[in-house]
């Protein structure tokens, strides 16, 4: 049996649109965008916010890992199994801060139900690529 628990996480309206305008102005390869559809489709599962500020979070934060360490989109596709699930695991912590960053109230139980979400989202992810590692039709970026 499975429980749901369902929250909502109030966050700062203005804070979303902004993500969602600084979005919409970027022009990605495919490559960017689809790992930030992946990334963003195991967020969406969890956190229902607009998934165009969702998409912008994701972006954020992986600009601000390829930054960090002078990669490129290209790279992280390339990298063993165990250095890509580390370079996605930091990509959630860093869309984790991003996104309290967005919230009205930080300090409050919002918090928490973003580090949880979080937390669910990427054991889905190692869920999926571990499901999905040997079929050749799924290609994990």
């Amino acid at each position: 049996m499975r429980i749901i628990l369902s929250y909502i996480i109030n966050f700062n309206k203005e804070a979303l649109k902004d993500t969602e305008q600084a979005y919409e102005k970027v022009k990605f390869t495919p490559e960017q965008s689809k790992l930030i559809q992946e990334l963003s489709n195991f967020l969406y599962e969890i956190i229902k916010i607009p998934g165009l500020a969702l998409k912008g979070t994701t972006w954020k934060a992986l600009r601000e890992w390829l930054i960090k360490n002078k990669k490129n989109i290209a790279e992280i596709g390339d990298m063993p199994i165990e250095e890509k699930l580390n370079a996605i695991k930091e990509i959630f912590c860093i869309g984790n801060r991003i996104l309290k960053g967005m919230l009205k109230h930080p300090k409050d139980k919002n918090g928490i139900i973003i580090d949880i979400a979080f937390e669910k989202a990427f054991k889905n992810f190692l869920n999926y690529t571990i499901k999905n590692k040997d079929d050749e039709r799924v290609i994990l970026f």
